[in-house]
């Protein structure tokens, strides 16, 4: 117990070095909690997505995409399907979306989907992927039911030439008249929709999209009746084949039945690729904290020969020393894992931003590439982390003293006096 004691004092003797050191440590332990909270918000957003996706069915008009204004995929759902698929034991929540579309430049375009206020705000090709992060403004909410309001993805507020301090009194004039290689023209007047909020969903054509109110959109449209897309929810992933067969003995030929496959692709491309990168990260700042402890703790013993002999001399076993030797390393370590935990607190979360922005990105498919902005990279303090910086230290401050604990116990008493 005495030599975990000296090893507490020795930690003190010099203060600027133990200042040096708490940020050279610091510096890896700030950047393992960066990695660390990326690869756990991409984590956190795959485990959302299957939380609402393994229980969940898409349905649409048989053979067709039901979207009202696309060349030979305008058939949509008959509006009693709502009611049959409600009907259907273990269903939890039926979701009706009605779908358009709008051209842009080009051949390109953007998607119009109006959809119940309380409702999931499901993307084109993402459908599973919902509720988008709003960026700026507000939600839909059930005051906007019927009102020309609308939320709008970024791409297609950067190509509308909207901005954020823009919303609320920022205006959308949807043409319908516009036609396109794979849009019909509708016999309908312009509408100008009041623009209320700004979100990101982390895919490319997820944010190439606007939401109305179901109730505006049939009004826009001229749809009164009818259904493009009906997500069926069941109260759990076990009943979801059950709800299926009942469902397509239910409706017979009038609609396709889907599952989406989004999420399982999303895990094996995007979350599979951030956590390497991620776990590259928190390797390399362990790596960094290694090398430290090493320089350091080697300079140490060679400042204290004289004293590490005097203590041999004097009868202290080699276990004694290499305990107070192995305490004052972990302190070194402790204290830097709170330099770098402060750090993270300050400015963790813009720079989590700019790594992901920066170095993680450029290995997504390039459909993610808007990723960042729809995770939640902000500085989490919780038992698992806790429990990632205790083991760092440790780990830290075994390996990078391991060659001068070989050091002190190959060093005898007669050689470190005449080494003085």
């Amino acid at each position: 117990m005495s030599m975990v004691r000296i090893g507490v004092r020795n930690l003190w003797r010099s203060k600027l070095r133990l200042v040096l050191v708490a940020a050279l440590i610091g510096t890896p332990f700030f950047l393992l909690l960066v990695m660390e909270s990326i690869g756990d918000a991409v984590q956190r957003q795959t485990d959302v997505l299957k939380e609402s996706v393994n229980n969940t069915l898409q349905l649409r008009a048989r053979g067709s995409m039901g979207h009202v204004n696309m060349v030979g995929n305008e058939d949509i759902l008959p509006q009693d399907a709502l009611a049959k698929v409600k009907s259907v034991d273990h269903v939890a929540k039926a979701e009706p979306y009605l779908l358009a579309m709008t051209p842009t430049e080009g051949h390109n375009f953007a998607m119009v989907v109006g959809v119940d206020p309380d409702d999931t705000r499901r993307l084109e090709s993402h459908g599973e992927a919902g509720n988008p992060k709003i960026i700026a403004g507000r939600d839909l909410t059930e005051a906007d039911r019927g009102k020309r309001v609308a939320i709008i993805g970024q791409g297609f507020a950067k190509w509308a030439g909207l901005k954020p301090q823009d919303i609320g009194q920022a205006t959308l004039t949807l043409d319908f008249k516009r036609t396109h290689p794979v849009i019909f023209a509708l016999d309908r007047p312009p509408v100008t929709l009041t623009i209320v909020g700004i979100y990101a969903s982390g895919y490319v054509f997820g944010d190439m999209q606007l939401f109305m109110p179901l109730d505006t959109f049939r009004e826009v449209y001229g749809v009164r009746e009818g259904i493009s897309w009906l997500y069926v929810r069941a109260d759990s992933a076990e009943h979801l084949p059950a709800v299926e067969k009942e469902l397509r003995a239910t409706l017979g030929n009038v609609a396709d039945i889907i599952s989406p496959t989004t999420v399982a692709e999303f895990q094996t491309t995007a979350t599979r690729a951030v956590q390497r990168l991620a776990s590259s990260g928190i390797a390399l700042a362990a790596a960094l904290m290694v090398i430290v402890i090493f320089f350091v703790m080697l300079l140490v013993v060679r400042e204290r020969a004289w004293e590490i002999g005097t203590f041999k001399a004097l009868g202290a076993s080699n276990s004694g020393i290499v305990i107070g030797f192995l305490t004052e390393a972990v302190l070194m370590c402790a204290i830097g894992a709170l330099t770098g935990a402060l750090l993270f607190a300050l400015g963790g979360g813009p720079l989590a931003q700019l790594i992901f922005g920066l170095g993680i990105t450029p290995f997504l498919p390039a459909h993610y590439n808007t990723l960042a902005s729809t995770l939640a990279l902000t500085p989490r303090f919780g038992p698992a982390t806790l429990g990632i910086l205790i083991m760092a230290c440790l780990f830290a401050a075994i390996a990078g003293s391991a060659w001068s604990i070989r050091q002190i116990i190959r060093l005898s008493p007669m050689e470190a006096i005449r080494h003085e």
